[in-house]
């Protein structure tokens, strides 16, 4: 898969995420993940570096961000709600 569809469908999932309730939380955290192992041809400048070979890049803050709002969706659907 190339990289600006899979960051297409981490938008879709992103966008759809208060609609979708646990299906939307499983296919934006598996689409972050897959993100994160595809965007090698797009990342940009380190930002910060873990390893001599291992960094973190702009691109791979998109599926930090995914992964972010999966969880915070998650917990939300998750938590006793108070009326």
């Amino acid at each position: 898969m190339t990289p600006a569809l899979v960051l297409s469908l981490l938008v879709l999932a992103a966008a759809t995420l208060s609609f979708t309730r646990w299906l939307g939380v499983v296919a934006l955290a598996l689409v972050s993940v897959l993100w994160l192992a595809v965007n090698g041809p797009v990342e940009g400048e380190v930002l910060w570096v873990v390893g001599p070979s291992m960094g973190l890049t702009g691109a791979d803050l998109a599926g930090l961000a995914g992964l972010g709002a999966a969880g915070a969706r998650a917990s939300w659907l998750i938590a006793p709600r108070r009326h």
